[in-house]
């Protein structure tokens, strides 16, 4: 041992180490080699020395190892420092004795790889503190005890005295054969490391990982693991635990608390488990004998238990036993994510009393949104006459039979979307109150928030909102009520009186006392229709929904005293099917005595039906006959018009042969004749026309319109052969000049000399194109994206030779119509160029694969109708230009001639009943067009040319330029005829863009091309890459 002042010669790292600390010593000693001599520090009168044990040192001893005294006259400052080992085979590695001055400041560092062990206590306290005092630890590496505490702090009560404990990541405070730590008051404790102790040995150990005691004001934050051969964490109260890691019981509780406690498992595990170890073993995850406040993101577990009590009472193994308080189960809410948290017993999921058969302390708030199980007893039980709250939204799960039992008191049971129970549900004694507040929108179809099973002992029943599914039988003794905003849909019993507010619904087979709606009464037979075993009352203004099907079935309400109606609005509603009976008879209602009648405002629903009410003294009757307005008269074209024709001479009669020479006619169902009677005044039109699948018709013109692109690039490229830019650039920048004004010098590289014979190019097209509805038939927008490849050769000085290939996708759409065309193209083409003079031909062939998805949607009705084709296209033309201008100006007047043709191979749509059986379609027509092109060169200082062009031109189209195909439905009927947009008479044809050459060989172009007319308008945007050779 050496004692030396401060001196730069200490390691370096001890010094930087020490920042933790807020003070330094007034002198250091220095352990460098291992001793066995005992070392005291803390008596000196304001100069306490520090000690310090290196890691090439150690203080191994029979007896305490280091004494911490304090001074009688100063206040005291002591630190222990060790990076090597102190160890006491024989009392404690660390202690304080001859305690004079009840203050002070004394801190513990024990770093990485270091070791502090006693034979009884690692480190202890064992003299109060007051004065401001402070202890600190912080531990990097090993603290054990072998036969008593790691850390006894135990004596440190003091109002004035607070100690810090830090035990860091990989760091171990550990007592084989007692309490890993032992606190005092006013605690601030962090563990990222291990703080555990030995098994149990004996019936009389006692071993907890943090035992508290009386103390008070102790916060403890773990992320790592807490582990006591008996508990976890035990004492009288704790002011604060947050738990990011493990807190363990191996045969007790993961915390126990005789009187208050806060928790908040944040993502972490707290179980209280029986190893086996003991017989006797009550084995909680969280135990509170006083109010608690918890907060659970993780998993709080209890095990299971063996054995008596003290009293001589069956252990139990619960999730949460508590006195009171207030219980949050379950993460925080994250979009799309899936709250976090359980809380599960072997015996009892949540238990609320004094630990056993007595009293709660106080009334509980449990918020439960994820799992609360118990495997063998109740998911929660309360006991006690406490006005008691619980919001559920997750799962409470009884093993034996109760999911919830809230005891005595006046207690609310609130259920969010999604609460579920496994078990009974009961309120127990005093007057209790459910209420259902779900969050979806209550118009059926929506899915319930939730369904509740068996219930008893509840006096009453609110739904607030959302939608609900009641199973219970003959409780709400005092009735239940539907807010505005709630449907509550009842197959059990209730056994009050049921009041539905306006904006409310009701519905289900379920009994009810009497039954008052003002809001809306909804029958139909998959939920069936109320058992009312007193009176019904429909309120002024309120609906009653009555559901028809097509076997004639329907829902009927059951009234044993008087049905008051108030002129209640009836709304029919027939079932989804299409074979509509509307010969049937249905009773909506039948009472003891009937009041009043219902408003018949809705029942002029159908176009094609004649609804009539029977009045009698016990009954109300619904009947539907034909009315005598046909179809025809809801068809609003043409279309529409052929394509009922086609519905009314589906055959209503057949013969079977299996009768002989002479069989009897039988009635065969018209299925789109019963279809359209479901229709309303509103709607007819509309179906009749989605029946009629005018787009069919419109697949002639939409699928010209894309193709024409390619005669269109073909055009393109030729025009650039002899007055393009890319066609005139010479080999240096100072040609490009005289090559504008004059012509073709020698030098220039032009595709129609010998030196440049060949050309490739390749173009991209997207398109955008509208084609007006007509007919009957919707607007149809057409996009196209493709690519087209061009190659051509000089053949004489005069002719060019040129063939192009390509593929394109476009997409028609349409109010419900959807079609995919994916075409592939091949051409030819020829170019004279012969002085100003130039003739231009060219023909293409385009191969067509389309689908077609409609969708035909209506009252009781849809379906959607796939098909698939194939097309074909051709065009041909031939084009005469005359380039004037001089110079750098060009102007060429142009005439073309061009003829295009579209067949479309025959197609039957699979789907259902609205599927069709399309003909073949042909069309054909030839077209002129006259109009004018400019254009300009320019040369930039590095010689690349600039050509700026426009092009405007009129475009007639000769011949029938209507678009029209004959269709047959596939379950029979005349076949009829549909017509779609017409081609476009005259159109206005413009082109604007701009070639760059980029030097004799390569040239890059842009383009745009519109095609304007009175019903269809489509523009394209063109790129263009270029290359002689």
């Amino acid at each position: 041992m050496s004692f030396t002042p401060r001196r730069l010669a200490l390691n370096i790292s001890l010094i930087v180490s020490g920042a933790w600390f807020s003070q330094a010593s007034q002198a250091e000693i220095a352990i460098r080699t291992p001793t066995t001599v005992a070392q005291f520090i803390g008596s000196g009168n304001g100069m306490d020395p520090g000690l310090w044990v290196l890691s090439t040192g150690s203080i191994n001893t029979v007896g305490t190892s280091v004494e911490i005294r304090s001074s009688p006259s100063w206040y005291p400052y002591s630190r222990v420092s060790n990076y090597g080992q102190i160890v006491s085979s024989g009392a404690a590695a660390i202690a304080t004795r001859d305690f004079q001055n009840g203050s002070g400041s004394y801190t513990v560092e024990n770093a990485a790889g270091a070791l502090i062990q006693g034979a009884n206590d690692a480190i202890r306290i064992n003299a109060g503190l007051e004065n401001n005092s402070e202890i600190k630890l912080k531990n990097s590496g090993t603290i054990r005890a072998l036969n008593g505490q790691a850390l006894d702090f135990s004596s440190v009560v003091g109002e004035r005295a607070r100690t810090t404990i830090e035990n860091q990541k990989g760091a171990v405070i550990r007592a084989d054969a007692g309490d890993a730590i032992r606190t005092g008051s006013h605690v601030d404790l962090t563990n990222d490391g291990e703080i555990s102790t030995g098994d149990l040995r004996s019936a009389a150990d006692t071993f907890d990982a943090i035992k508290i005691g009386s103390a008070t004001d102790v916060q403890i934050t773990n992320s790592g693991l807490i582990s006591g051969g008996r508990n976890g964490i035990s004492g009288e109260q704790i002011k604060y635990l947050r738990n990011l890691g493990t807190l363990l019981g191996r045969n007790g509780a993961g915390i126990t608390l005789v009187g208050d406690g806060r928790v908040y498992n944040a993502n972490g595990t707290i179980i209280g488990r029986h190893d086996g170890q003991q017989t006797n073993v009550d084995s909680d995850g969280i135990r509170i004998g006083g109010i608690a406040y918890i907060n659970n993101a993780g998993i709080i577990q209890g095990t299971g238990a063996s054995g008596l009590d003290k009293h001589g009472r069956p252990n139990t193994s619960d999730g949460v036993s508590i006195a009171g308080g207030y219980i949050f189960n379950g993460g925080p809410a994250i979009w799309n994510t899936p709250r976090s948290g359980s809380i599960t017993g072997a015996d009892n999921g949540l238990l609320v009393s004094d630990g056993h058969d007595g009293s709660a302390l106080g009334a509980t708030t449990l918020r439960n949104f994820v799992d609360l199980r118990g495997v063998n007893g109740y998911g929660a039980k309360f006991i006690g006459d406490f006005d008691d709250q619980v919001f559920n939204g997750g799962l409470i799960s009884g093993g034996n039979g109760v999911a919830l039992d809230l005891g005595g008191g006046n207690d609310t049971l609130t259920l969010l979307h999604g609460a579920r129970f496994e078990g009974l549900v009961d309120g127990g004694t005093g007057h209790n109150t459910m209420i259902l507040e779900g969050y979806q929108h209550f118009w059926y179809p929506d899915p319930p928030d939730g369904t509740l099973g068996e219930t008893r002992n509840f006096e009453s029943l609110q739904v607030r909102r959302g939608y609900w599914v009641l199973n219970s039988q003959g409780d709400f003794s005092q009735g239940a009520q539907v807010f505005n905003g709630g449907l509550l849909d009842n197959q059990g019993s209730i056994a009050g009186n049921v009041l539905v507010n306006q904006g409310g619904e009701y519905q289900g087979r379920g009994s009810v006392a009497n039954l008052t709606i003002n809001g809306r009464l909804n029958t139909n037979t998959t939920v069936g229709a109320p058992q009312v075993n007193g009176n019904l009352i429909m309120g002024t203004g309120s609906t009653f929904y009555f559901s028809t099907n097509s076997d004639g079935s329907a829902a009927t309400t059951h009234v044993t005293g008087n049905a008051k109606l108030n002129g209640a609005y009836l709304v029919p509603n027939s079932g989804p099917d299409y074979n509509y009976p509307w010969h049937s008879r249905y009773t909506i209602l039948e009472a003891g005595s009937i009041t009043g009648t219902f408003d018949e405002a809705y029942l002029n629903y159908y176009a094609f039906l004649t609804p009539k009410l029977s009045y009698e003294a016990n009954r109300v009757d619904l009947s539907y006959t034909r009315n005598d307005i046909d179809f025809m008269e809801y068809a609003r074209t043409a279309n529409g018009a052929r394509a009922v024709q086609s519905i009314e001479s589906i055959s209503w009669r057949y013969r079977d042969d299996m009768y002989g020479p002479y069989p009897p006619f039988f009635w065969q169902p018209n299925p789109l004749n019963d279809a359209l009677l479901n229709t309303s005044e509103a709607t007819a039109s509309a179906a009749i026309e989605a029946l009629a699948g005018s787009s069919n018709a419109n697949l002639s013109s939409a699928t010209l319109t894309a193709s024409a692109l390619v005669g269109t690039s073909m055009l393109s490229a030729m025009r650039q052969i002899g007055n393009g830019a890319g066609l005139l650039v010479g080999l240096e920048s100072t040609q490009t000049p005289e090559l504008a004004a004059t012509g073709v010098p020698s030098s220039a590289r032009n595709l129609n000399d010998p030196n440049a014979r060949g050309r490739v190019w390749l173009q991209g097209i997207g398109s955008y194109g509208k084609l007006d509805g007509q007919h009957g038939s919707d607007g149809m927008q057409q996009r196209t994206q493709g690519s087209l490849l061009g190659v051509d050769w000089s053949l004489s000085s005069t002719w060019r030779l040129g063939v192009v290939g390509g593929y394109s996708k476009t997409n028609l759409d349409s109010h419900n119509v959807d079609n995919k065309l994916r075409s592939w193209h091949v051409g030819g083409y020829a170019v004279r160029q012969d002085g100003p003079v130039a003739l231009r031909l060219g023909a293409a062939y385009s191969h067509h694969d389309g689908d077609n998805k409609r969708t035909v949607e209506f009252e009781g009705f849809s379906d959607k109708p796939k098909g698939n084709y194939d097309a074909d296209s051709q065009q041909a033309f031939a084009e005469l230009g005359y380039a004037l201008g001089s110079g750098r100006f060009n102007i060429e007047p142009f005439a073309n001639l061009g003829y295009q043709r579209y067949h479309r191979d025959s197609f039957t749509e699979k789907g259902g009943i609205a599927s069709l059986k399309v003909d073949a379609q042909t069309q054909d027509n030839f077209s002129s067009t006259f109009g004018m092109r400019l254009a300009h060169l320019s040369q930039l200082d590095n010689g690349i040319s600039l050509t700026p062009r426009a092009s405007l031109g009129w475009r007639h189209v000769y011949g029938n330029l209507d678009s029209e195909t004959r269709q047959a439905f596939v379950v029979g009927g005349d076949a009829f005829n549909v017509e779609g947009s017409a081609l476009d008479r005259d159109s206005l044809m413009v082109e604007a863009g701009l070639d760059v050459g980029l030097s004799a060989r390569h040239t890059l172009s842009v383009g745009y091309n519109g095609e304007l007319g009175s019903n269809s308008r489509n523009h394209a945007v063109v790129g263009q890459w270029q290359m002689s050779f």
